[in-house]
């Protein structure tokens, strides 16, 4: 287990992750907030809706990938 801080609009938040998750949060916000260690709210909204549209294309891909399998071994 792991503890990060979050500065958001200037108050500390602290949460406790695993290790792993630990990392790939803090890469995440490097890559989405520039490497920020200090968020305001529209920087955090602005990452959720990335992510998100992260999720929606990787589910997009998934399906698609899905449905070219079952029809290729006719399931």
């Amino acid at each position: 287990m792991r503890e990060i801080t979050l500065t958001i609009s200037k108050k500390d938040y602290t949460v406790r992750l695993d290790d792993d998750f630990a990392e790939a949060l803090e890469r995440d916000i490097a890559n989405l907030l520039g490497g920020k260690t200090n968020f305001e709210v529209k920087d955090l909204l602005f990452a959720f809706m990335k992510k998100c549209q992260d999720q929606y294309e990787n589910d997009k891909r998934m399906n698609n990938m899905v449905n070219h399998l079952s029809k290729t071994l006719n399931v």
